[in-house]
């Protein structure tokens, strides 16, 4: 086997662990055995080895699996690869995170780029990505309506109440009134380039 090839087995192996450590730890989520830290964690760990895309394909994946939720699908190798295989066919090139601890010397801290993203334990679900530090930001500083930030919290809570079971927050209505307040953010924040994470469609919002 030659250098490239090890490589890329050594890639699908951690890969594949890291889905079977964060399916283990979304169903125990669910029964309350897991807190959401280490949850965001193994989702952020997916994400840097497999792409920003990778959970939200294997809960689609889940959607059609026949065994027994995401434990289940930990635990078998074969419908494991399957969605590996599956995860690697939805990346795109292009907005992969681009992530930096500090912003360059000189550089206005006023964010890049923003990413309306639903996701645990985020309060606001703004955070300053594909570019910038990774995290979330604080929409008070930036001068983000109450209003705004209000329907932004209520709109990442039904994700949180629902969690890899999909629905109804990954309903095309939910989808649809994520893109209305990621529109709305964008017109509050013209000088700021936001990005929906929860689309086909990588681009700012005001290049649509």
């Amino acid at each position: 086997m030659d250098d490239f090839q090890e490589a890329a087995a050594a890639g699908k192996d951690a890969g594949l662990r890291a889905l079977e450590a964060w399916l283990l730890a979304e169903d125990a989520y669910g029964r309350g055995g897991v807190p959401g830290e280490v949850l965001t964690y193994l989702q952020d760990r997916v994400g840097d080895l497999l792409g920003p895309r990778a959970t939200f394909a294997a809960q689609e994946f889940l959607e059609k699996y026949a065994g027994e939720g995401p434990a289940g699908l930990a635990r078998d190798r074969s419908a494991l690869t399957e969605l590996l295989t599956v995860i690697e066919g939805k990346r795109r090139p292009g907005f992969e995170f681009e992530w930096r601890a500090f912003p360059p010397d000189g550089a206005d801290e006023r964010p890049e780029t923003l990413l309306v993203m639903a996701e645990y334990s985020a309060d606001e679900p703004v955070w300053e990505r594909p570019r910038g530090s990774g995290s979330l930001v604080s929409l008070t500083e930036l001068g983000v309506s109450e209003s705004l930030r209000q329907r932004l919290r209520a709109w990442n809570e039904t994700f949180e109440r629902h969690g890899a079971s999909r629905k109804p927050w990954a309903s095309k209505e939910w989808a649809a009134e994520g893109l209305a307040l990621a529109h709305e953010l964008q017109r509050e924040l013209p000088d700021v380039a936001v990005r929906y994470f929860h689309t086909d469609d990588d681009r700012p919002l005001r290049e649509w």
